[in-house]
C-alpha cells in the first residue's frame, strides 16, 4: 500500500479527516471522518508520522471514492454537511481554505457523477430546518455540477463552480439560517447583509487565499441578472457560471421548506424559473436543469392513478414519467415491500404531488436507494 506523508496544514483540528490516517508502517491510526480536537494530540501524532493511503492512479478522482466498498451516498451527504459547517464557521482558524473547499467540492462531484438519483432524494428527504443554510449551498452545488456535466464543461471549470456554490454565502451563513426560522419581516440590518453578501463573501474568500477568478466572479455575480435588476451592483453582463449558480440557487431555495415560505414541488419550482423574465433572459440553463432533475425529482411523494402513494425512485428519459416505488396499496395500506412502478403506464400515471409534511410513513432512504 503506497503511502504519502502528510504535512502540517493538511490536517486541521476540529475538521473531519478526509482520509484514513496511517503510521509509517501502514498501521491505521485514525479513520476517515475522525475529528482531532486537541492541538497537543495533533502535534504528537504529527511527530510520530501521519500518512495517507496514496490512491491507485487507475482509480484517482471521484471514481476512487465511489468504488470504495463502504461507499454510502447518504452517509457521504451528511459528511459533506458536517465539513461545510466547520469550514463556513471556522475559516478564520483554518489554513489552506481553498484546498479544503476543493476537497469538499470533489465529494459533491462524487454524488453528482455516481449517485444522481440518491443525491436528489437526499435533497428532499434529508433536509433539516436547523441546517438549512448549509444544505442550501450543497443543493446549489450539486445541481450546478449536474448541469455542468451535462454540458460537458471541463473538470477545473466544474470544480470552480462547485466551490463557488459551497462558499457563496460564507459572509451570511448565520443570517441565512436565522431567516429560515423567522416569520417577521427582515430588519434593515438583515436587508443590508443580504444585499451586500455577494461582495462580502468575495472579500472573505480573497482574504483567506482564494484567487480563482471563476470562483470569485461566480460568487460576486450570482444574484445579478441581464436585466440589471439584480444585486449588489445591478450589472447586466453576467458570466455563464454566475448565471448557472443563480439558477440552481433559486431552484433549490424553492423546493426547500422554510417557516416563512411554503415548500414547492419540482413542477412548481420549474414554473417559477420559466415565467420569471429575470431568470429566463439570456439563460440557457433552466431547460437543462429541469431535464436533469425531472418534474418529479427522486424523493418526491406522489399519488398514482390507481390510488397508490409512491415515492419517486429514479429519473427516466422523460421528465414527466419517473420510476417510482409504491409505499401503499390503492386503499392506503402500507406495503411490506415497496412495489416498483413505471409511471409511463396509464394505470400508474402520476396524478398529484403529495407534500412531504402530509406523509406519515417512515422510510429509510439508504434502504430504498442503496448505491443508486
Amino acid at each position: 500500500m503506497p503511502l504519502q506523508k502528510l504535512t502540517r496544514g493538511q490536517v486541521e483540528c476540529g475538521m473531519p479527516l478526509p482520509w484514513d490516517i496511517y503510521d509509517e508502517a501502514g498501521k491505521l491510526l485514525l479513520p476517515r471522518g475522525h475529528v482531532i480536537r486537541d492541538p497537543d494530540q495533533l502535534q504528537m501524532i504529527m511527530r510520530r508520522g501521519m500518512y495517507q493511503d496514496f490512491p491507485d492512479p487507475a482509480k484517482t478522482g471521484t471514481a476512487a471514492v465511489a468504488l470504495d466498498k463502504n461507499y454510502d451516498p447518504f452517509r457521504l451527504w451528511n459528511e459533506i454537511v458536517e465539513k461545510l459547517d466547520q469550514l463556513l464557521h471556522h475559516y478564520e482558524q483554518s489554513s489552506a481554505v481553498s484546498n479544503q473547499f476543493a476537497d469538499i467540492a470533489q465529494q459533491v462531484q462524487v454524488l453528482s457523477e455516481h449517485s444522481k438519483d440518491a443525491a436528489l432524494a437526499a435533497m428532499i428527504l434529508l433536509t433539516q430546518q436547523n441546517r438549512y443554510s448549509l444544505e442550501h449551498c450543497l443543493h446549489a452545488a450539486l445541481l450546478a455540477d449536474m448541469v455542468a456535466q451535462r454540458l460537458e464543461w471541463q473538470e477545473e471549470r466544474r470544480k470552480s463552480l462547485v466551490c463557488a456554490a459551497l462558499s457563496m454565502n460564507i459572509s451570511t451563513v448565520d443570517t441565512q439560517q436565522q431567516l429560515t426560522e423567522q416569520t417577521g419581516p427582515l430588519t434593515p440590518e438583515q436587508r443590508d447583509a443580504i444585499k451586500n453578501h455577494p461582495q462580502s463573501s468575495v472579500d472573505i474568500l480573497s482574504r483567506v487565499g482564494v484567487n480563482d477568478s471563476i470562483w470569485l466572479q461566480s460568487v460576486r455575480d450570482h444574484h445579478e441578472t441581464p436585466l440589471g435588476n439584480g444585486y449588489p451592483s445591478g450589472i447586466k453582463e453576467v458570466g455563464e457560471e454566475a448565471t448557472l449558480l443563480r439558477t440552481t440557487d433559486v431552484f433549490s431555495a424553492k423546493i426547500s421548506p422554510r417557516l416563512n415560505r411554503k415548500q414547492m414541488n419540482g413542477a412548481q419550482a420549474a414554473r417559477v424559473l420559466f415565467t420569471d423574465p429575470g431568470m429566463t433572459t439570456a439563460n440557457p440553463f433552466i431547460a437543462v436543469l429541469i431535464k436533469e432533475v425531472g418534474i418529479y425529482p427522486p424523493g418526491s411523494f406522489v399519488k398514482l392513478a390507481n390510488g397508490e402513494l409512491a415515492v419517486v425512485y429514479k429519473r427516466s428519459s422523460s421528465a414527466h414519467t419517473p420510476v417510482v416505488l409504491s409505499l401503499t396499496n390503492s386503499k392506503g395500506t402500507p406495503e411490506m415491500k415497496p412495489m416498483r412502478r413505471d409511471t409511463a403506464r396509464e394505470e400508474y400515471n402520476i396524478k398529484t404531488v403529495v407534500p412531504r409534511d402530509q406523509i406519515n410513513l417512515r422510510i429509510n432512504p439508504a434502504t430504498l436507494w442503496g448505491n443508486a
